[in-house]
């Protein structure tokens, strides 16, 4: 259980980081103290499910994604991937490849 709070921690602090506040600011958004944030991104305390729907709102941060590592469109390409007979999976994969090259 350790492993996965820190884990938890870690995209909370990577997350606020992109957002470029502090953990002052972000424990303020969240209606929490600066040292039980703190002790969260560090996976030395965990959030309520409360906390975890507030995370979402104030980080944008999918729970899946929180809790999993797994964002949403990493599931929707594994159901391409699983759907998509082998002979085909180099076509898909250079689709994939194409559009990301687009979003850059």
């Amino acid at each position: 259980m350790e492993e996965i709070l820190v884990q938890i921690g870690n995209r909370l602090y990577k997350r606020r980081k992109e957002m470029k506040l502090t953990q002052e600011k972000m424990a303020e958004r969240l209606g929490m103290s600066a040292a039980f944030y703190g002790a969260v991104e560090r996976g030395r305390k965990r959030l309520s499910i409360e906390k975890m729907l507030l995370v979402y709102e104030q980080m944008g941060m999918n729970p899946d994604y929180l809790l999993a590592g797994e964002r949403p469109m990493d599931k929707i390409t594994m159901e391409l991937f699983k759907d998509c007979p082998e002979e085909k999976r180099p076509v898909l994969e250079q689709i994939l490849s194409d559009l990301t090259e687009l979003c850059r």
